[in-house]
């Protein structure tokens, strides 16, 4: 069962059903591995590398300065980051 993003469903499941469904396996065959497997996957991301920050920032940014005024801002700086993290493979 894929996972997706819900209020009700928390990061580590989402990360932890994309990995089962990565591996080609249902998320309820191991959840507990998969659950561990997706906090792995997810702590380096609590340090963000440069090109994820400058994408952020990019992403969010009004004449040079941080400009978050909302949640969609900070939703969209979050996005540019992972995305700059996958263009880093």
């Amino acid at each position: 069962m894929a996972r997706t993003s819900s209020p009700t469903v928390g990061m580590i499941e989402q990360i932890a059903g994309a990995i089962a469904t990565a591996d080609g396996v249902e998320f309820e065959d191991d959840p507990t591995r998969f659950r561990r497997l997706a906090l792995a996957a997810l702590q380096p991301m609590a340090r963000p590398t440069d090109t994820m920050v400058d994408a952020a920032h990019e992403a969010v940014s009004f004449d040079g300065a941080w400009a978050i005024r909302g949640r969609s801002d900070f939703r969209k700086a979050v996005r540019a980051m992972v995305r700059a993290a996958l263009a880093e493979k």
